[in-house]
Order: C-alpha cells, then sequence, then structure tokens
C-alpha cells in the first residue's frame, strides 16, 4: 500500500518564512516600504495608530493542490476602514502549448561544391548531384491567453473587530498587498512576534 505523506508547516515556520521574505522586499524598496517587529506587551499601543499589525501568518497544504499563504491582520484605531476589502486584480499570461513551425521550399539550383569537392569533382569524378537552395519563415503561434486574477482573495473581514484574514497563493503576492491595502495613506506595518 502507498502512503502518501502531506508536508506539514508550523505557524513558526510560516512566519518566518513571511519575516525573511519581509526583509528582502524592504531592502529592495528602501524609500516605499519598511515594517518593524514588536511583542505581544507594544500591541495595544501600536493599534492605538494609524498601523497594521500582522497576527498570524500560516501555510495551508492540501493533497494534490497547490499551498496557500493566510494573512491575520489587526487594523489600528486611526486606520480608515471601507466598508468590504477587495484586492486589486493584475493580468496574467498563460501559455497554453509553445510552437514553432518553419514553412519554406527547396529549389533545385547550380551545383555548390566545396574546395575538397571540387577537387573530387575535377579528379575522382565524386558527387554530382545538385544541392538545393532552402528558403522559408519562421512561424511563432502565439498559443497563449490572458486572465484577470486577484492579487489576493479576503475569506474575512469584521469592520467592527477591525479584523481581516487574506488569502494568498505566494508569499510574495502576500507582501506585495501590504502596500495596496484600502485603509488611508502611510498606515505603518508591524510583525507581531508571538
Amino acid at each position: 500500500m502507498i502512503e502518501f505523506r502531506q508536508k506539514f508547516f508550523s505557524e513558526y515556520d510560516a512566519m518566518k518564512s513571511l519575516y525573511e521574505e519581509l526583509k528582502r522586499y524592504a531592502r529592495q524598496n528602501r524609500n516605499t516600504f519598511n515594517f518593524s517587529v514588536i511583542d505581544s506587551s507594544a500591541l495595544i499601543p501600536i493599534l492605538k495608530g494609524n498601523n497594521i499589525v500582522i497576527e498570524r501568518f500560516v501555510i495551508s497544504t492540501s493533497f494534490g493542490k497547490k499551498d496557500k499563504y493566510r494573512m491575520y491582520l489587526k487594523i489600528g484605531a486611526k486606520a480608515k476602514l471601507p466598508e468590504e476589502v477587495r484586492l486589486p486584480s493584475y493580468e496574467r499570461k498563460n501559455s497554453v502549448l509553445g510552437l514553432r513551425f518553419k514553412v519554406g521550399a527547396g529549389l533545385p539550383g547550380k551545383k555548390y561544391f566545396s574546395e575538397s569537392e571540387e577537387q573530387k569533382e575535377f579528379g575522382k569524378g565524386g558527387d554530382k548531384a545538385p544541392k538545393l537552395i532552402d528558403s522559408g519563415i519562421d512561424l511563432y503561434p502565439d498559443l497563449s491567453y490572458t486572465t484577470n486574477e486577484l492579487k489576493g482573495e479576503t475569506l474575512k473581514y469584521n469592520k467592527a473587530e477591525r479584523s481581516l484574514v487574506l488569502e494568498f497563493p505566494d508569499i510574495r503576492s502576500a507582501i506585495d498587498a501590504l502596500n495596496i491595502l484600502p485603509f488611508g495613506l502611510n498606515y505603518k506595518v508591524y510583525l507581531l512576534d508571538v
């Protein structure tokens, strides 16, 4: 009997992966993105301001499907809250099949010989068959289609509790979403270290 083992990620593993990717992203985008790590003792004062706190980050796995990344956020008291949270979409090009065709024709032409063939021709009477001239066009048909996909999906939004749960296809999409959350301008991002 074959036994399939499912990948298991602890919450610590997921938070560590997010933290490493956040550091890398912050280095690349110093002028536009920054984040800080806080512990639970700083949580209440932070949530009084215009701040977003990443409380939890988990990786959910299921057999035969891609991993999903869930981010649990708390929204500070001074951040503006919309009626609903919907992340923007982006255009994705999906390739169906990569093909290359060469359409051409061979035409009879002169006899073309290299120096050694010329010596055979006039010396030992080598191969006298005519060679063909090739002409043609390379075709690369575009067998792809575009789809609009959301950067992330809102699983739960509770305006009264100022909490939000988002799901993403990868960690980088989760980090990109932190720059475009609909909570007003100049909010700061904090990662809760528990």
